[in-house]
């Protein structure tokens, strides 16, 4: 089978379209032949250089990619035959099933989770080998490449705004505005009837087609006020941080109306490392504040939000951007220099 392969880390070069051999499922799992995976700036990207966390994971050589979307070309032993033939997608996290987190269906706290195109062969690839509770089946009239995109960040997202308690009608804002899940995050807040915030650094380029409240300048030295103008003296009840960038945290957080709430699923790295928020303690406690952490959804929330998509509920034109697989490194390149916007996705024909 065809995938993209790397032999070493560094650049986006060390990515090659190469030969290798089939996988085969084993039990509780399937093989998936894949259609679309999405592009991600810290499990792929990030990775890929060496300099990241998930880097001392990865085993040379190895094929990057983990969310994705395509057909189900077989199944291991115990998972339903039936399945074969169907359009589905899968998530990357990939969890044991069996620790006492499992056991009570919090798989998004598996103590043994580990991520498809990390710590296993990835999707950057024809076939690939999923378990079988990751997989959703998917509407026949979604494409597979918006299909990718919403497995990579939709069920994380609606996880983020149910996390932080978000009401019809509460101003959320969101950061990274103009990134994979930030976009998807200002697609979803106003269709659950969020009032939503776009924050980044070129807020011009967060895409007219999301029905946003506001764009606003991560770097602007008066985003405190300006937020505080457009929430009104209470301030503002959410924020959704992906990005976790020191100096508009500090801003933003002397906007936060008494029980604001703060989720973050990430963080961007920087040429210094990882970032490090100043949390100052005493207006956390005098204004009751959360701020609160989650690293993946769980599969109950996973299925509410899938629920959504055969529902009705789709991405706007415009935030899913496709190239074929042999161009990964171009997709990579275009991430890495921020010249994408919303999602990249690798299509195998």
């Amino acid at each position: 089978m065809r995938a993209v392969v790397m032999h070493e880390f560094g650049g986006d070069d060390v990515l090659g379209l190469e030969e290798i051999e089939a996988p085969s499922p084993g039990p509780g799992e399937i093989l998936l032949r894949v259609a679309a995976v999405e592009v991600s700036r810290t499990r792929d990207v990030a990775t890929r250089t060496g300099k990241h966390p998930f880097s001392q994971f990865v085993t040379l050589p190895h094929v990057l990619g983990g969310d994705c979307a395509g057909t189900v070309e077989a199944v291991g032993e115990g998972v339903d035959a039936g399945l074969v033939g169907q359009r589905v997608t899968a998530s990357a996290t990939q969890t044991c099933g069996q620790c006492e987190q499992c056991r009570i269906g919090r798989h998004e706290r598996c103590a043994q989770l580990s991520l498809l195109g990390v710590h296993r062969e990835g999707s950057y690839a024809e076939l690939a080998v999923v378990q079988a509770r990751v997989v959703r089946p998917i509407p026949d009239e979604l494409s597979f490449a918006e299909a990718a995109a919403l497995a990579a960040d939709g069920a994380i997202a609606f996880h983020q705004l149910e996390t932080a308690g978000t009401v019809a009608g509460e101003h959320v804002l969101v950061t990274g505005a103009t990134g994979a899940l930030g976009t998807t995050l200002c697609a979803l807040g106003p269709a659950l009837g969020a009032e939503v915030i776009g924050l980044a650094r070129r807020p011009e380029a967060i895409p007219a087609e999301l029905n946003l409240t506001a764009r606003l300048d991560a770097n602007d030295p008066e985003l405190t006020e300006k937020l505080l103008e457009i929430t009104g003296p209470a301030g503002l009840p959410v924020a959704i941080d992906n990005v976790a960038n020191p100096e508009a945290f500090s801003r933003y957080f002397g906007a936060l109306a008494i029980g604001g709430r703060v989720v973050f699923s990430g963080a961007i790295a920087t040429p210094e490392g990882l970032p490090v928020l100043p949390v100052p303690a005493v207006p956390l406690y005098v204004k009751s504040i959360t701020l609160v952490g989650t690293r993946t959804s769980p599969q109950a929330t996973d299925d509410r939000f899938w629920k959504l998509v055969a529902d009705g509920f789709r991405l706007p034109p415009g935030l899913v951007h496709e190239l074929p697989l042999e161009r990964a490194a171009e997709a990579h390149a275009a991430i890495a220099a921020n010249t994408q916007l919303g999602h990249t996705i690798l299509t195998i024909g």
